[in-house]
C-alpha cells in the first residue's frame, strides 16, 4: 500500500530518496483536508491567486487544473491538491455559511432532522394574566427532551406562544397573555415543528 486509506496520504517507502517531499506533501494535504473549511464549494474554475492553504470543493463543471474532478477537495500549496472526497466527510463552506457532508456520491446540505405537525385549534377569549393549552397534537418521532417551536395562523396581540414535546409523539401549545387585559383569538391552523435534540 502507497497510501492511506481514508486520507490517500503518500506513504514514505523504505529507503526513500527525498522523504521529506512526500512527508511535507501529506502534512499540507492534512491541513487542508482536516481544518473541514473550504472557501467555496460551487466554483469551477481554479482562482487565478489563492492564498496558500485555501480549499475548495470543486464545482459540478471543473476547467483548467480541476477538469474531470467535480466534486472533489483542492487545496492550495504551492499548486493544487486534489483529492477525492469518501463517505461521511463534512466541511464548513465559507461562500454559503452551512455544513456540508459527502454522501458517498454527492456533497449535501447537513441539516438537523425537523418532524412538522398542523392542528386546528380555538383558543377563544384569555384573560389578563392567565393563559390557555390546546390539546395534543400528533407528531410522529416527537420525544421528550426534543426542541419545539409554534406558528400561529394570525397575530397574537400580544400574546406569547410556545410549544412543548409533553409525551411520545404529542405536542402542545400553550398560550400566555401578559398584556393586562382580555385576549379573544380565533379558530385557525397552528403549526408546531420539533427538532430532534
Amino acid at each position: 500500500m502507497t497510501n492511506s486509506p481514508n486520507l490517500a496520504l503518500s506513504y514514505i517507502a523504505s529507503s526513500q530518496a527525498q522523504k521529506e517531499v512526500t512527508h511535507n506533501a501529506a502534512l499540507n494535504d492534512l491541513d487542508f483536508l482536516t481544518k473541514s473549511s473550504v472557501v467555496d464549494y460551487t466554483i469551477n474554475t481554479p482562482p487565478a491567486s489563492p492564498a496558500t492553504g485555501d480549499a475548495y470543493i470543486i464545482g459540478p463543471s471543473p476547467t483548467g487544473a480541476w477538469t474531470g474532478f467535480a466534486g472533489n477537495l483542492a487545496g492550495y500549496y504551492a499548486g493544487w491538491s486534489i483529492k477525492p472526497p469518501l463517505a461521511g466527510w463534512m466541511a464548513w463552506t465559507r461562500n454559503g455559511n452551512r455544513v456540508l457532508y459527502y454522501t458517498g456520491s454527492a456533497w449535501a446540505l447537513l441539516t438537523t432532522p425537523k418532524i412538522d405537525g398542523t392542528a386546528t385549534w380555538n383558543p377563544g377569549a384569555i384573560a389578563g394574566g392567565s393563559g390557555a393549552t390546546s390539546s395534543a397534537i400528533t407528531v410522529t418521532g416527537a420525544a421528550l427532551g426534543d426542541f419545539a417551536m409554534v406558528a400561529a395562523p394570525y397575530d397574537l396581540q400580544g400574546l406569547q406562544a410556545t410549544a412543548y414535546v409533553n409525551a411520545a409523539n404529542s405536542v402542545v401549545i400553550r398560550l400566555a397573555n401578559s398584556t393586562g387585559s382580555s385576549v379573544t383569538l380565533a379558530s385557525g391552523t397552528w403549526r408546531v415543528r420539533v427538532t430532534k435534540a
